[in-house]
């Protein structure tokens, strides 16, 4: 395996670590709930879920960390302010694990960075994510929170490269502009409070940027020392030749389900794929539903053992706790 020249951060949120020399700490794994068409989900807008299921669900989650050593965070995805409201509320009822405010609606994450202010939360909230649609008002709901992790996406829509994306990070390559001055998203991360950042670099489609995606926790690691990671089952998920294969080989009794070599070649390719991510340095995975739980936890962990390994023999790294090498070795 290998290690970086430069020294690496290591950020607690949570009481979670995040960061460090690749095997040095365990890769964070990070399960989705409330996703959009999520099964357990009755009302997105109102935030009106499954409670049973849902408690089972992070309940599953958290054991499997306590069997493979891998800390688990939850993705907490809302449709809107009421629901994000009410899904952190109960989620943090039901789980003590830190979580991710995470929406395609901007009104809901700052609805969930003002709530988690105003209830003693920030300590646990992860921001996701400040990126290039931030404007005034978001910036200034984040500055003006407790929020001090957050992730920082850097996804250049002119330049999908690495270079792209580091030059997005550092300047914001003309996507960024807050109050008329154009900056990068480091620089806006530490204006808004943010001391705990995580580095996404943004998951693009195979053929059409995902391979330099992979090659980013490299690259961001050497040149900032800062943790690093991304949700890289995105790039299987919308493959297109892989959803006509799972299509013309599978019968698809119901909603959701896919029966046949078809739907097992694409949930092997989805769940899979976080293999690649745990190789090659990264801190945390975004690793999808969190019905995935019991499958990516101890093959995740397995990963984690291998490069533990080489850390502690060929660099002489300690390992910190908890660790699959150190929970999982008997």
């Amino acid at each position: 395996m290998f290690l970086f020249d430069r020294k690496q951060t290591i950020f607690e949120v949570g009481g979670v670590k995040f960061g460090g020399q690749p095997g040095e700490t365990a890769t964070v794994l990070i399960g989705t709930i409330f996703y959009a068409k999520h099964s357990i989900v009755e009302d997105a807008e109102k935030g009106i879920f499954d409670e049973k299921k849902a408690e089972e669900l992070l309940k599953k989650q958290e054991e499997m960390s306590d069997i493979t050593g891998n800390p688990a965070v939850m993705q907490i995805f809302s449709e809107s302010e009421e629901s994000m409201i009410k899904e952190i509320e109960w989620c943090t009822e039901v789980s003590d694990i830190p979580f991710l405010i995470d929406s395609t609606v901007a009104e809901a994450k700052i609805a969930g960075a003002k709530y988690c202010s105003e209830v003693g939360l920030e300590e646990k909230a992860v921001y996701n994510s400040i990126n290039m649609a931030i404007d005034n008002k978001e910036y200034d709901a984040i500055k003006d929170s407790k929020l001090s992790s957050a992730i920082l996406l850097a996804f250049n829509p002119k330049d999908t490269t690495v270079a792209g994306r580091i030059d997005f990070l550092e300047t914001g390559a003309g996507s960024i502009k807050i109050r008329g001055v154009e900056k990068g998203v480091l620089e806006t991360g530490k204006e808004c409070g943010i001391t705990r950042p995580l580095i996404d670099p943004a998951t693009m489609p195979l053929g059409a940027g995902a391979g330099s995606t992979c090659m980013c926790a490299l690259a961001f690691k050497s040149k900032w020392g800062l943790p690093c990671g991304l949700g890289i089952h995105n790039a299987p998920s919308a493959w297109s030749w892989l959803r006509t294969y799972r299509k013309e080989h599978s019968e698809h009794p119901k909603k959701g389900v896919w029966i046949g070599p078809g739907g097992e070649a694409y949930h092997m390719c989805d769940v899979g794929s976080n293999v690649i991510p745990a190789l090659l340095g990264n801190d945390f995975i975004m690793y999808g539903p969190i019905e995935n739980a019991p499958t990516v936890f101890p093959m995740i962990g397995m990963i984690d053992m291998i490069v533990g390994e080489a850390a502690q023999i060929e660099h002489e790294l300690e390992l910190q706790e908890p660790h699959p090498y150190l929970t999982m070795s008997e």
